[in-house]
């Protein structure tokens, strides 16, 4: 396989599926590396027997900030040197130090590698998701942007999967082993796929202002988001981002301990219950795409928002004595939000120009990320003075919120 040439502006027609599959296998490099912690701190506490708890909270939040950092990062980097080429340093970024983090010995080893892995990692979705919206016709946009979004299932199922075979076998490293190979991912993007044409379109009209004796435009950066035209933007992407992470890390940390502890579940019974949902978000995804497309990414996401909303709070904040009701609300408050990460890609790379779109994105991510870090933190001390579930039911105000910064944005394909 010859490497495609890095300056042709090619028919994005002949590449656009293989951008798509790059896409889904990133997503799923993605979540597969973020669960893999999950999975391998059990193991880690019986094979250091001097770790703590608290050292794993210290690993898992050097990891939290190396992905808020990592959209600060890798951003401007996409808008000044291409999309495909910081895609390719992310990923290869985040495999070999993920593939180092089988080798340490300690956890200070292991936060420091967690924190370089999660660079690379904060930035994947947004460089990818811009890459493939760029290959993408505007008719099928949020179709794209959900079927990318497949990924993150697929790479949790296959983590899991090693998890249960192998490391009773191998051990620990194992986990980190296999997520080396988003390697050669990385080399299949450089080698197969073609730089964003949208993004060379932007070169060449650079090329041809200079050459008519236009100065030259200053390189993008983080501090274009601030100019008039770009802020109102900036601003409400993060307060989309930000809500939607505040309900993500707050049902993700805290579903299991209700449903076990507050509700009384069995392990196997909440196990086979988080399955379904699984399966919930999965149809979530083809809604949206299809919805997405039909009736507009805007008005779909805000009435998914809405609907997140109340479902989460009838599921979280009513003592359901028909046990089937609250399997029902909770199949619909996970599939309601389901819908708005589908499209979510395909919505937020609307609303900035070329020249700043793969900074606008990662950067309204990484900070909607970056302020979320404190939901764990002080959801468990609301917790101790009003109780769990209540405080659940609170969360779905932050729904809300994203409706609102969604309402506040538009359906435009203008920029692109």
């Amino acid at each position: 396989m010859s490497e495609v040439s890095s300056g042709a502006i090619v028919d994005p027609a002949k590449y656009r599926i293989k951008v798509l599959v790059a896409s889904i296998f990133g997503f799923a490099f993605d979540g597969m590396d973020i669960w893999v912690f999950a999975l391998a701190a059990p193991l880690l506490l019986e094979a250091w027997p001097t770790l703590t708890l608290v050292q794993i909270g210290f690993v898992a939040t050097c990891m939290l900030l190396g992905m808020s950092a990592g959209g600060y990062v890798f951003g401007p980097i996409a808008d000044k040197y291409g999309r495909k080429k910081a895609l390719v340093w992310c990923i290869a970024f985040f495999g070999i130090a993920t593939g180092l983090t089988g080798f340490a010995t300690d956890y200070i080893q292991l936060a420091i590698l967690r924190f370089i892995a999660g660079l690379g990692l904060g930035a994947e979705w947004a460089l990818a998701g811009t890459l493939l919206q760029e290959y993408t016709e505007p008719a099928k946009r949020a179709k794209y942007s959900s079927w990318m979004q497949l990924g993150w299932p697929v790479g949790i199922a296959i983590i899991v999967a090693i998890n249960h075979f192998l490391c009773p076998i191998y051990g620990w490293p194992i986990l980190y082993f296999f997520g080396a190979t988003a390697v050669f991912l990385a080399i299949y993007i450089q080698v197969a796929i073609p730089e964003s044409p949208v993004w060379l379109q932007m070169q060449e009209a650079k090329k041809k202002g200079i050459a008519s004796g236009a100065p030259a435009a200053a390189a993008a950066g983080i501090s274009d988001l601030f100019k008039k035209e770009n802020f109102r933007s900036f601003l409400f992407v993060v307060v989309i981002c930000t809500s939607l992470m505040f309900t993500y890390w707050a049902v993700n940390t805290w579903l299991p301990t209700i449903l076990a502890r507050e509700r009384g579940m069995s392990p196997k019974a909440f196990s086979s219950f988080l399955l379904i949902l699984q399966f919930s978000a999965i149809a979530g995804y083809f809604v949206a795409g299809w919805a997405g497309d039909k009736f507009g990414k805007r008005p779909v996401m805000a009435i998914s928002a809405f609907l997140a909303a109340v479902t989460l709070f009838l599921w979280m904040g009513v003592e359901w004595e028909d046990q089937r009701m609250f399997y029902i609300l909770g199949v619909i408050a996970w599939a309601c939000p389901s819908v708005i990460w589908a499209i979510l890609l395909a919505y937020l790379v609307e609303q900035f120009p070329t020249h700043i779109r793969a900074v606008g994105v990662s950067t309204g991510y990484s900070t909607g990320r970056l302020i979320s870090t404190i939901v764990p933190v002080v959801m468990g001390a609301a917790a101790q003075a009003v109780g769990l579930t209540l405080v659940m039911a609170f969360i779905s105000v932050f729904y809300l919120i994203c409706m609102f910064g969604v309402l506040m944005l538009k359906d435009s394909s203008a920029h692109i």
